[in-house]
């Protein structure tokens, strides 16, 4: 099912990426460049070239082209300002974990940490 709050980050958005991989922790940060596609409409650039995304040999299963709404999956296009192996996730206890794909984060601890983990100057917290 996709969540509204997904379709409507708004660009320019500072988002802390794979807000919990269970046992591992937050692997990236980004900022939203665009707003929410579905899936099969979604184009990106490899190697200079516009392409579908849908298109691409992906790994996973991804649901595109269903008609309802509810269920089809949407893309959020990111431009990367750090990120870091799956294994070198940053977590510690205490942290603020959401199944959600989307919220905001506003746990002191959490974002003190992550801003430090990722290198981020003390402006681009918001």
């Amino acid at each position: 099912m996709v969540l509204p709050h997904m379709r409507a980050l708004p660009s320019g958005t500072r988002v802390f990426v794979f807000v919990h991989i269970p046992k591992t922790g937050y692997v990236g940060v980004g900022t939203v460049t665009g707003e929410a596609t579905r899936f099969d409409d979604a184009v990106v650039e490899v190697d200079g070239v516009e392409r579908k995304l849908a298109e691409l040999p992906l790994e996973g299963i991804y649901h595109h082209g269903l008609d309802d709404e509810d269920t089809a999956e949407y893309v959020v296009p990111v431009t990367w300002v750090n990120s870091r192996e799956r294994e070198e996730g940053v977590w510690l206890r205490g942290m603020f974990a959401n199944q959600n794909s989307a919220c905001k984060l506003r746990n002191k601890f959490t974002v003190d940490t992550l801003v430090a983990a990722f290198d981020l100057d003390q402006e681009e917290r918001t």
